[in-house]
């Protein structure tokens, strides 16, 4: 095996498939990336049996072959080659890769690459095409809201749903933790399949990575499997086995009291009153009334902080509290100037979203 590169297209390939690598495996070969050279192109691929990410690239082949390779170090070393640089890949042994830059020359460990494992794509359901700047933004939207919480498994994950709205079609990303539901959505002229899935944290990252840069990406789903092609990699990961909550029962229906709120104000004022906040859930208090908000923080150690702010509201006086870190999280994805508040009392969770924006935030109170 042997081929020459340039060390742009040579970092920006490993790069693609090197975050499907389990750092912590205790199986050799999947701390491997494998390289595989064919007629044309050279194949890379990496995973953990979970999540498989391959790409391929043009480059000067002078003879074919395979092998796999430790995926940092093989990293590390084209990272700190110039960019300039010409760099060739070769196969000196069955057990020794050497890469060569200029005077330079570096020699790595191969495992056979009929160790590595070969993750079938089993039966894959309708490809769909989705904007991938779109999509990014949807993600980008929702994940903060991914559950942590291993005993609630089905949570640890974001929803992809593409359901039939009133219209059309429309696709969906969806995460909720319990104290806090982000949802995003996009209609498209490309759906007419209904399908709902639920991405594990690993391969959500994974598909966030290598959507960038690219204009379209293409889905097709199982009940087990995802697979998305990028104009850069393609990913085939496994699903969450489970059944995503019921969200659209938890999406208020009847919050009828609307507050208008300049989103970077509140989110500075929210900033600076849960500085004292130093319960477990960092509450702080929030009141509601005659064009204002007032925020308040109050400690037993006799720590205190009190911000007002000037909304448009005339509904009725609202006491309600929240975690103050997961509001911060909240307000910190409306990338409008003006947001919108809706409530109902203070008991009832609060829906927060923006004109045109697409995307829905569900915050749970917590008692002061």
């Amino acid at each position: 095996m042997q081929f020459e590169v340039s060390k742009p297209v040579l970092l920006k390939a490993i790069s693609s498939v090197n975050g499907a690598v389990e750092k912590k495996n205790t199986i050799p070969v999947l701390q491997n990336i494998k390289i595989e050279v064919l007629d044309d192109k050279v194949a890379m691929a990496a995973t953990d049996m979970d999540i498989v990410v391959t790409t391929s690239f043009e480059a000067d082949i002078k003879n074919g072959g395979s092998t796999t390779v430790p995926a940092q170090m093989f990293f590390d070393i084209v990272r700190k080659i110039p960019d300039s640089a010409k760099i060739m890949i070769s196969q000196e042994s069955q057990t020794i890769l050497q890469i060569k830059s200029g005077k330079s020359k570096y020699s790595l460990p191969c495992i056979d690459a009929s160790e590595f494992p070969n993750l079938s794509e089993g039966e894959l359901g309708k490809e769909i095409e989705v904007d991938a700047e779109k999509l990014a933004k949807m993600i980008d939207k929702t994940r903060f809201a991914i559950s942590n919480d291993e005993t609630r498994y089905y949570l640890n994950g974001l929803f992809l749903q593409s359901t039939k709205r009133e219209g059309g079609f429309e696709l969906r990303c969806v995460a909720t933790d319990g104290h806090r539901l982000a949802l995003s959505y996009l209609s498209s002229e490309n759906l007419d399949t209904e399908f709902g899935v639920i991405l594990p944290k690993k391969s959500v990252a994974e598909i966030r990575r290598i959507i960038d840069g690219s204009k379209k990406i293409k889905i097709s789903v199982s009940r087990v499997k995802i697979k998305i092609i990028s104009e850069q990699a393609t990913i085939v990961s496994k699903l969450i086995d489970g059944e995503f909550p019921d969200y659209d029962k938890v999406l208020p229906k009847n919050n009828n009291q609307t507050a208008l709120v300049n989103k970077k104000s509140f989110f500075d004022c929210v900033d600076r009153v849960s500085t004292v906040a130093t319960d477990k859930h960092r509450s702080l208090k929030m009141s509601v009334e005659n064009g204002k908000i007032n925020l308040q923080v109050s400690t037993n150690d006799g720590s205190f902080a009190y911000e007002e702010l000037d909304v448009n509201y005339s509904g009725d006086k609202i006491e309600t509290g929240f975690n103050s870190r997961y509001l911060l999280d909240v307000i910190g994805q409306i990338d409008k100037e003006e947001m919108i508040m809706k409530l109902k009392d203070g008991f009832s969770p609060v829906l927060l979203e923006a004109k045109d924006m697409h995307a829905i935030f569900v915050i749970m109170p917590v008692r002061i």
